[in-house]
């Protein structure tokens, strides 16, 4: 294992809280962690009040003004924040040339499902409103976000509401019932994540809600009439196999899907593009997707 790879595993295993005593805690360990990476100088910010929820513009010397990457962080439904995910957001943002509105939806166990979805969906028409145009929005997250991903997509089509130009799905989360055949054949690999903590952070977020409801686990919904998708995966992620699922069902409904996965890597790797080639590179790819969109449907 080259040490780049290894000083990320030791970031997560010698940073990330264990046992913490309240929720409270949990969410200022994550923020602390994820406080150790670097954002860059060249980054703005405006914050921005969306009917009494948390977003904010991250601006780059490359985004265009008509670009809007819309980006919801990961932390298991439960933490994670505009902050903690600012490294990856913006990034991603620069890579694609384009402005990112990321939010603080409401979070677990305080706000349930489906609260974030509501977020989401609130935050995407708050954006129709402000005069972008659907095909210069593309959504994209990590993890939780990832499945939030799909679920405003699922949602947009359902309720009839203007179809943005695709979606990035990282990492993404979206058996919340854990049936995968990675989550026991990489227990132990991802230093990140494992089953025990996702079981809980479902539990949480479902609240008696059954995990096979398709807005709570995309694997379980029905795809057709999406717009183009990217999945990207790490082959050392417990999340692996839902990722395949995910990929081959949208496939069979006609959704333009694509996917790669990346040897080695664990879950959210692309937050440390500072120090892993990896990263980086899958940081450009989800660029090159998302320029490809926009510049389609110029």
């Amino acid at each position: 294992m080259k040490e780049s790879l290894r000083q990320a595993h030791r970031l997560f295993k010698e940073n990330l809280p264990s046992n913490p005593a309240s929720i409270e805690e949990l969410r200022a360990g994550v923020e602390a962690m994820f406080g150790l990476l670097p954002v860059a100088s060249d980054l703005v910010t405006e914050k921005v009040d969306i009917d009494g929820m948390e977003a904010e513009w991250q601006l780059l010397p490359e985004s265009k003004d008509d670009r809007v990457l819309l980006y919801f962080h990961g932390g298991g439904f439960m933490y994670g924040s505009i902050e903690s995910y600012r490294i990856e957001s913006s990034e991603m943002g620069r890579a694609a040339q384009a402005r990112v509105l990321s939010i603080n939806y409401r979070l677990a166990p305080e706000h349930p499902f489906p609260a974030p979805i509501e977020d989401a969906l609130k935050a995407y028409d708050w954006l129709l409103d402000q005069g972008y145009k659907p095909h210069n929005i593309i959504i994209g997250g990590v993890s939780a976000g990832g499945n939030l991903t799909a679920a405003l997509l699922m949602k947009i089509r359902d309720t009839k509401t203007p179809m943005p130009a695709g979606g990035v799905m990282v990492s993404p989360w979206i058996d919340l019932g854990q049936t995968g055949e990675t989550y026991v054949t990489k227990e132990g690999v991802d230093p990140v994540v494992t089953k025990e903590a996702l079981v809980q952070l479902a539990d949480n977020y479902l609240n008696g809600v059954s995990p096979n409801v398709p807005y709570a686990s995309p694997i379980y919904g029905d795809l057709r009439g999406l717009p183009p998708i990217y999945v990207m995966v790490g082959e050392s992620e417990l999340m692996l196999s839902e990722a395949l699922t995910f990929v081959t069902q949208a496939a069979m409904a006609g959704v333009d899907i694509r996917f790669r996965s990346w040897p080695s890597m664990f879950h959210n790797w692309l937050s440390f593009h500072s120090t892993l080639e990896e990263a980086q590179e899958g940081v450009i790819s989800t660029g090159n997707f998302m320029n490809e969109l926009y510049e389609k449907n110029q």
